[in-house]
């Protein structure tokens, strides 16, 4: 015996049978489709979301690159600052002094 056995049926069963069997195909097909163009959302969604990470994250990069220049800026004002304010302490301290100087005389 090979495996294989004989079924008989009638013509409208026969009928029904392939009818059956083109609704499976089509339903197959349609499967197919689907699952076709739910590869190409997935895809486009990623595509977008990249695209918007991306963006996003050349947006902190100038964010940051502006940081640090300011921060760069706030360090030089505060040398000036400091240099202002120890210049302004010298000239003070000349000042009291020659004051100390004209009140003795």
């Amino acid at each position: 015996m090979d495996g294989r056995f004989e079924l008989k049926v009638s013509p409208e069963e026969l009928s029904r049978l392939r009818r059956e069997k083109n609704l499976l195909r089509e339903r197959l097909n349609r499967i197919e489709k689907l699952e076709e163009t739910l590869r190409v959302l997935r895809y486009r969604y990623l595509l977008e979301r990249f695209t918007e990470i991306e963006a996003r994250l050349r947006e902190m990069e100038e964010h940051y690159k502006s940081i640090v220049e300011f921060e760069k800026m706030a360090r030089k004002d505060k040398e000036w600052l400091m240099d202002v304010r120890k210049e302004l302490s010298k000239e003070n301290h000349e000042l009291e002094e020659r004051m100390k100087h004209e009140n003795s005389h």
